[in-house]
């Protein structure tokens, strides 16, 4: 049997140890994009959370500050607040404090009115805290007093600061790139 000889070969090995490293290395290269892309989207989703989280406990602080609750949680949020009337205004006034409520003079619209006005910074009695800015106020909801279609059509009710009134409490968190908006009624029954 006869031996081939080494000038016969003609780097067929290396030809295809090379075709080989080539298909390697676009599948390395592919997953690395199909792996960052992943990560951005992660990432998008993670700061999406924390914009929704954010704007969610505006409207919770907004809600409390605006109608009060019986319930016991952390900070001032208390039955004095629910029974405090609230008078409207064109926008918060610079010397508004942290606690109290912020009630705007407008009427509902689907537009919200963030960049117009001066609203009330989210401001928890506890020590929770968000990287991100939290805005909100809070407007007069129709009941239907202004056509006579109210829940409670006793005559003068709402001169006199009693029945059920609703409010829309309205929310933004910002971060860095990005903001979300969220909106809530709630209601308040003055006796």
């Amino acid at each position: 049997m006869k031996t081939p000889h080494h000038y016969q070969q003609r780097g067929a090995a290396l030809v295809i140890a090379l075709v080989f490293l080539l298909i390697l290395t676009t599948l390395a290269i592919t997953n690395m994009r199909e792996v960052t892309l992943e990560a951005r989207i992660t990432g998008n989703l993670v700061d999406q959370k924390q914009l929704f989280n954010a704007a969610e406990a505006g409207l919770r602080d907004g809600e409390y500050r605006t109608i009060g609750t019986r319930r016991q949680i952390p900070g001032s949020y208390d039955l004095a607040t629910a029974l405090r009337p609230l008078n409207a205004v064109n926008q918060c006034p610079n010397n508004l404090q942290p606690e109290a409520p912020c009630l705007i003079n407008r009427a509902p619209d689907y537009q919200q009115f963030f960049d117009s006005i001066k609203t009330q910074v989210y401001s928890p009695d506890d020590v929770t805290s968000f990287a991100e800015t939290i805005n909100w106020y809070a407007i007069p909801a129709p009941g239907g007093a202004d056509t006579g279609e109210n829940e409670n059509p006793e005559y003068g009710n709402m001169l006199m600061g009693i029945g059920l009134f609703r409010y829309e409490i309205n929310s933004r968190a910002a971060s860095d790139n990005s903001e979300l908006h969220m909106r809530s009624t709630t209601a308040r029954v003055y006796n």
